[in-house]
C-alpha cells in the first residue's frame, strides 16, 4: 500500500491555501477596482448635476435681477433701457436664447396697442399666434393677449416679436401658475416659435404687478397683474453651456417629471458628439451594466422653475474600463485587505482615545476663543470710545486712523471666528462642503487682492497655467490660502517677499507658499498642524495656533494632500495638492 508522505501532504495544504488566497484576493481585487470606479463615476455625475443645477439657478437669478430693475424704475422701462440692462447677462450666459417683456393687453386695447408699436418703427407689427400648420398668423379674438414686446437679442428671434404667449395651452398653464403664485415658473417642453431645428425649448416666466410689493391675495394678484418677464431657452444650449468644461465620457438624458409621460423626454447629451440629441433610445454599454446596475444610482433630480427634471446618466462606450492586475499585485491586495482589518481595529481604539480627549479639547477651544476675541473687541471698543469722547478734538487724519483700526480689527476677528467655526464643524462632521466649478488663477488673484495693501505688495504670484478650472469649495480655498499667506507674512521680516507658485496637470493643482522667515523648529513640526499648537520660537508674535489646523481641514475636505518643509531661521515652504475633480 502506498503511503503519502507527510511532507507532501503539508506542501499540498500550503499550495491549496495559496491558491485559495489567490482566488480570494482576485475576487476582492475585482470588487475593490469596481468599487473604486463606481466612486469615480458617482463623483463625476455629481459634478455634472451640480453644473446643470447651477446654470439653471443662474438663469432664475437673471430674471430676479430684471424684476428688481423693473421695481426700482416703477415699471417704466423703455425698449432701449431693457436691451441695455439685459445685454451683459446674455453675453455672460450664452445658454439664454432670449430675454423678453410681455405685457397683458385687453382685447379692447389691441388695435391701439398695435398702432403704438408700429409707430415706434415696426410698421409690420401685429399680435400673432401659430396656426394648425405651425405658421404665424394674426391672433384670433380672445379676452386678453400677452404679446412679446421687448426682445433681446432681436436677431434670429424676430418670429417671437408680437407672439401671444397666451395662445397655446402649454404656455398658458405656466403663465397662470406664475401669475397666481408670484413665483418663477417654467413651461414644459415646447417648440419655440423662432426654432429652425428639431429640438425642444422651454420658457421661464416671472410675473409683474402694478404695486410696489407683490399683492398678498390671489384676487389682488390677478387684478394687479401687468405682464411677464420671460427667459427663453433651448435645452441643447443649456446643457452644452453647462458641460463645456467637463470632458467626461458620460451621456445625460433629461426628463421633465412634471409633464405627462409622452411629453417628458427633453433631450439626450451625447458625450462622444458633445451635443444634445433628440433621439431617446440608447443601447447600454457594458460599463453601464456594471456602473448603473441600480438605476437609482445613476439618476439625479434638478429643480427648474417649480418643475422637477430627472437627469439619467450612462457611461459611453469610451468610458475607462477596469484595469487588469497581475497575480503578484492581486495577491498583495489580499494581504492589504488583512492589514486593512487590523488598521480598522487600530482606528477604532484611536477613536475611543479621541473621545476621552474631547472634553479637554472643548475646554481649550472656549478658552482660546474667549482670549482671541477679547483682544480685538477691546481694540474696537477703545477706538470707538476715543471717537465718541474726542470727536471734536481729533483731526480728520486721527479719525480716519481710528476708523481704519476698527475696520482691520473687525476683519481680523471675522477671520478668527470663521476659523474657529471651520474647525468645530469639521470635528463633529457638520462642515459644509459645496464645490463649484471655479477658475483657479483668478480665484487666487482675488484672495490676494482682498488682503491689506501692505501685505499684497509683498506677495509674488507665479503660475504655469492661468486657464485651468476645478471643482472646489471657494470658501474653504479662501480660508486655506488666507491662513497660509497670513502665516508667511506674519513670521517673516517685512522687507522679504512671500512666493506663491501655482502648477497643474490633468488631475491636480499644486499650490506652494514659501517664505524666508523664522521657520519651524524640528521638534515642533510633528504637531504644528494641531489646533492651538504654536512653535516655541514665535516669541511675542501674536497668533492663535489655528491657521495650519484650518489648512489641514480644508485640504482633507477636498481629498487633497499637503506637506511642510521648514528649517528654523531659514523659512518655511507649504505645498498643497488638490484634485481638479
Amino acid at each position: 500500500m502506498n503511503v503519502v508522505p507527510f511532507q507532501a501532504i503539508r506542501y499540498g495544504l500550503v499550495l491549496s491555501l495559496g491558491v485559495g488566497l489567490s482566488v480570494l484576493s482576485a475576487v476582492f481585487a475585482g470588487q475593490w477596482e469596481a468599487s473604486k470606479q463606481q466612486v469615480r463615476f458617482q463623483r463625476q455625475i455629481e459634478n455634472i448635476s451640480t453644473a446643470l443645477q447651477r446654470s439653471l439657478n443662474r438663469y432664475t437669478d437673471v430674471l430676479s435681477f430684471l424684476d428688481d430693475y423693473y421695481r426700482t424704475t416703477e415699471g417704466t422701462v423703455s425698449r432701449q433701457d431693457f436691451n441695455h440692462f439685459v445685454e451683459r447677462s446674455l453675453i455672460t450666459y450664452p445658454g439664454i436664447q432670449a430675454l423678453e417683456w410681455a405685457p397683458i393687453i385687453q382685447q379692447t386695447e389691441r388695435l391701439a396697442f398695435e398702432q403704438r408699436i408700429q409707430a415706434e418703427g415696426y410698421p409690420n407689427f401685429q399680435i400673432t399666434e401659430l396656426s394648425n400648420a405651425n405658421q404665424l398668423i394674426p391672433a384670433g379674438d380672445r379676452p386678453y393677449y400677452i404679446p412679446v414686446v421687448y426682445l433681446e437679442p432681436f436677431a434670429n428671434n424676430e418670429a417671437a416679436f408680437g407672439f401671444d404667449l397666451n395662445s397655446t395651452t402649454d404656455r398658458t398653464i405656466a403663465l397662470e401658475s406664475a401669475r397666481d403664485t408670484n413665483r418663477i415658473t417654467a413651461t414644459g417642453r415646447i417648440r419655440l416659435v423662432q426654432e429652425q431645428r428639431d429640438q425642444f425649448g422651454f420658457l421661464m416666466v416671472l410675473p409683474l404687478y402694478d404695486s410696489p410689493t407683490p399683492p398678498p391675495s390671489l384676487s389682488n394678484r390677478r387684478d394687479q397683474f401687468t405682464g411677464f418677464l420671460v427667459g427663453v431657452f433651448r435645452v441643447s444650449d443649456v446643457v452644452e453651456e453647462s458641460l463645456q468644461d467637463l470632458r467626461y465620457d458620460i451621456h445625460v438624458a433629461l426628463y421633465d417629471q412634471s409633464a405627462q409621460p409622452d411629453q417628458q423626454f427633453l433631450g439626450r447629451y451625447d458625450a462622444l458628439e458633445q451635443q444634445v440629441m433628440t433621439l431617446e433610445s440608447d443601447r447600454p454599454s457594458p460599463a453601464h451594466m456594471s456602473l448603473c446596475a441600480n438605476p437609482v444610482d445613476c439618476t439625479h433630480s434638478l429643480t427648474v422653475g417649480e418643475r422637477q427634471w430627472r437627469a439619467v446618466f450612462s457611461p459611453s462606450i469610451n468610458y475607462a474600463s477596469n484595469a487588469n492586475y497581475s497575480a503578484p499585485v492581486t495577491f498583495l491586495i489580499g494581504l492589504l485587505l488583512t492589514g486593512s482589518f487590523l488598521l480598522f481595529l487600530h482606528q477604532l481604539n484611536t477613536e475611543l482615545e479621541q473621545t476621552r480627549a474631547l472634553s479637554d479639547l472643548k475646554l481649550r477651544f472656549f478658552s482660546m476663543a474667549s482670549h482671541e476675541l477679547r483682544t480685538p473687541l477691546s481694540t474696537i471698543l477703545l477706538s470707538v470710545e476715543s471717537l465718541q469722547l474726542n470727536h471734536h478734538h481729533l483731526s480728520e487724519q486721527q479719525k480716519q486712523t481710528n476708523i481704519q483700526r476698527i475696520y482691520l480689527t473687525a476683519k481680523r476677528m471675522s477671520q478668527q471666528v470663521a476659523d474657529l467655526l471651520t474647525l468645530t464643524r469639521a470635528e463633529v462632521g457638520k462642515q459644509d462642503y459645496t464645490p463649484e466649478l471655479v477658475e483657479i488663477y483668478p480665484l487666487i488673484q482675488h484672495i490676494i487682492t482682498d488682503m491689506e495693501e501692505s501685505d499684497r505688495q509683498r506677495i509674488v504670484l507665479t503660475a504655469s497655467n492661468q486657464q485651468d478650472k476645478a471643482f472646489w469649495d471657494k470658501r474653504l480655498v479662501r480660508s486655506l490660502l488666507s491662513n497660509l499667506l497670513s502665516n508667511a507674512l506674519k513670521y517673516s521680516p517685512s522687507d522679504r517677499d512671500v512666493q506663491v507658485t501655482l502648477k497643474s496637470d490633468d488631475h491636480c493643482a499644486t499650490l506652494t507658499v514659501s517664505d524666508r522667515g523664522i521657520g519651524i523648529p524640528a521638534v515642533d513640526q510633528a504637531q504644528i498642524w494641531d489646533a492651538f499648537y504654536r512653535g516655541h520660537n514665535v516669541g511675542a508674535i501674536v497668533g492663535s495656533g489655528l491657521g495650519l489646523a484650518v489648512v489641514k481641514t480644508c485640504v482633507e475636505l477636498h481629498r487633497g494632500t499637503w506637506a511642510i518643509e521648514s528649517e528654523e531661521g531659514q523659512g518655511t515652504m507649504v505645498t498643497v495638492v488638490l484634485p481638479l475633480e
